[in-house]
């Protein structure tokens, strides 16, 4: 598996450099270290933007810690910049001109800037020896490899806890009812995580005796990382069976010649076409995928009605291009299908059960393979071939299953663009059991940084925002639910342990207590009340960026440590919403970068100094019933703000 990357910097590189030029235009003078800055932070952007292609190479690879190492020490040098910048835009609210605060009241962050710049460039000339060799170059320049093949024989002797899906399938492919009309075969797509057995259930329908007596001539192509239409053409000819001398095996065909083939070859026969293990090409527009596939399914026309294509996805949104007429979400598989196919693969087929001693052992197993068939066969596989008790203990470690889910799934992490990766791996520090609000989280993304600006000047930041929420959706990392006439959105725990991983170094939930060192590469912390006053021992606070406390199940607190709130110099987002916390101390007015506040209870008293918060957006106020909300501060000049505060009933949402 490979080892969690650091989240992908070179676009936070580039937004810094632009806002170091303005304030260094802004701040005219002699030795302008923010100018030094700007400079060095325009020179390290396309080296940061080339290294974080490679960040995944071979697990192995002796290339990886040294990288990784670079890339950790970029985005620690970046997190340092924002910081600087930010305490410089705050002092230029409400003090003398910029050039001042840097060369006078503010000496201690100029020489900061000039050191910040030349550890930018230190890191900029040891960034040479980091670069890749050719054939690891070529081998992490993509997410995926094109050796990577499915075929349409099944190879499971049995297959587990999919009779329902399949005859489902199969009942959708050998409709007749599907409407005339069309101007190309219907579309059928099995959506579903990594490993959940989609191309086995793909297997086992274009198997069915029922498709092979309906269905004249088939086809099965793996598309993986084919993207283009030639490709995909001269592929679906070769699974047909084309003659020797069809433009098929002609490697410099043109599309027409292929298309005009392959329109010939299904003319007025029933075709069923499978399309395993479709993804979005990243690099085109939804617009440019959709024109593709229409290119590619465009000789289809000709074939007879009751035509179908069946395709096996990740991601909705591929079921959302390919204009889907019937979308099947394929699910995990129940505890009791994992036992039979863990029993069938440890066993070999043998009709024989179990030891007694070891049936326990199982049940423990099953359970952390959390239904997924891929990690299932895996452990069946590790215990077949040893009846020791010692091992199989071993491999009830959660450490193992995890390890085989996660490479399960992270092609589709991988596969995200970097500002995608960064919004979904944050998510990680909720409770697996925590319903989004999808306003909120974008809310929280635009605090910190996460949505660059927009290109187009008709969108705004919080519309930017939403579309990346859309965009997780669209590719399934988010889950629906439907309660009281609202809609929430959650990760499921599969996706949870996937954002878990790949946070690793930036994000920590803490459960059940307090560890004995917190990695000072964490920037992004969940805790709950009563674990709060130990922080101050274990953490430099002044790195954090958010903080997400939650209710103790033991204690009821109503206030927040006063020294502890003080501590977290540089937060933007504080959110206490979910905790006993119902005052906030007067100290919160030290968090001068905060953008982002929620807190719980009826908020009777705030604090007088919360007027300071310069930087802050939206706070919101819950409790029993009544939601408090600060529609918009009021900035004046003399640095004091109103606030007009609007009160509803939630249950009744009337104002």
């Amino acid at each position: 598996m490979l080892a969690p990357a650091p989240w992908p910097v070179s676009q936070d590189v580039a937004a810094l450099a632009d806002r170091a030029s303005a304030l260094s235009r802004a701040a005219a003078g002699p030795r302008n270290p923010l100018g030094a800055l700007a400079a060095a932070l325009h020179r390290i952007q396309p080296v940061a933007r080339e290294l974080e292609r490679w960040r995944w190479l071979t697990p192995g690879d002796p290339e990886v810690p040294d990288l990784h190492a670079w890339l950790f020490e970029l985005r620690n040098a970046v997190a340092d910049a924002e910081d600087i910048l930010d305490e410089l835009h705050s002092r230029r609210q409400v003090g003398p001109p910029l050039s001042a605060c840097v060369y006078a009241t503010f000496r201690g962050p100029g020489r900061k800037l000039r050191r910040l710049a030349e550890r930018l460039d230190r890191a900029r000339d040891d960034s040479e020896r980091l670069r890749p060799g050719r054939a690891s170059a070529a081998a992490g320049c993509g997410v995926r490899s094109p050796n990577r093949v499915t075929g349409s024989v099944l190879a499971e002797r049995k297959v587990f806890g999919r009779g329902e899906e399949c005859d489902s399938i199969v009942a959708r492919l050998v409709d007749d009812c599907e409407e005339t009309c069309r101007s190309v075969a219907p579309v059928v797509a099995v959506v579903g995580h990594g490993g959940v057995g989609k191309t086995t259930v793909a297997q086992c329908v274009y198997n069915d005796a029922r498709i092979e007596a309906r269905f004249g001539m088939r086809a099965w192509v793996c598309v993986w990382d084919r993207s283009d239409e030639v490709e995909l053409t001269r592929e679906i000819l070769q699974s047909i069976g084309c003659a020797d001398d069809a433009p098929c095996d002609d490697g410099l065909s043109s599309l027409d010649s292929l298309q005009e083939e392959l329109e010939k070859l299904v003319a007025s026969k029933r075709f069923l076409l499978v399309l395993d293990d479709v993804w979005i090409d990243e690099g085109k527009t939804e617009k440019e995928n959709r024109s593709m596939w229409k290119k590619v399914l465009a000789p289809l026309r000709s074939a007879a009605i009751g035509s179908k294509v069946l395709v096996t996805t990740r991601m909705k949104l591929v079921a959302e291009v390919l204009n889907a007429a019937h979308v099947v979400s394929l699910d995990r598989l129940r505890s009791s299908d994992c036992w039979l196919l863990l029993k069938e693969v440890a066993l070999g087929g043998q009709p024989m059960d179990f030891p007694p001693e070891l049936q326990e052992i199982l049940g423990a197993i099953v359970a952390n393979v959390k239904g997924l068939p891929l990690a299932t066969k895996a452990i069946g596989q590790m215990i077949s071939s040893t009846r020791s008790t010692r091992k199989w203990r071993a491999l009830m470690n959660t450490e193992i299953s995890d390890n085989i889910i996660i490479s399960s799934l992270q092609l589709s992490y991988q596969q995200l663009p970097g500002h995608l990766q960064r919004c979904f791996a944050y998510c990680s520090i909720f409770p697996t059991t925590w319903r989004f609000n999808r306003y909120d989280l974008v809310k929280m993304w635009m605090a910190l940084g996460f949505i660059q600006p927009p290109t187009d000047e008709g969108k705004g930041m919080e519309d930017l925002g939403q579309k990346y929420f859309d965009d997780l959706l669209s590719r399934s990392f988010f889950g629906t639910a439907n309660k009281d006439q609202q809609t929430y959105y959650f990760l499921d725990d599969l996706m949870h342990s996937l954002a878990q991983h790949f946070s690793a170094h930036d994000c920590m939930k803490i459960n059940e207590d307090v560890p004995v060192v917190i990695p000072p590469t964490v920037r992004h912390l969940s805790i709950s009340t009563d674990y709060l006053p130990q922080l101050k021992s274990k953490y430099r606070l002044g790195r954090l960026r958010t903080l997400l406390v939650l209710r103790s199940p033991s204690l009821s607190s109503s206030h927040f440590p006063r020294k502890l709130l003080a501590k977290f110099k540089n937060l933007r987002v504080l959110d206490l919403s979910e905790s006993d916390i119902a005052e906030l101390p007067e100290t919160i007015s030290q968090l001068v970068h905060l953008h982002y506040l929620a807190f719980s209870g009826i908020a009777n008293k705030l604090p007088k100094s919360i007027y300071r918060l310069k930087q802050l957006e939206e706070k919101e106020l819950w409790g029993e019933g009544l939601t408090c909300k600060v529609v918009w501060l009021i900035r004046q000049p003399a640095s004091w703000c109103a606030f007009r505060i609007k009160l509803y009933n939630q249950s009744q949402d009337q104002t």
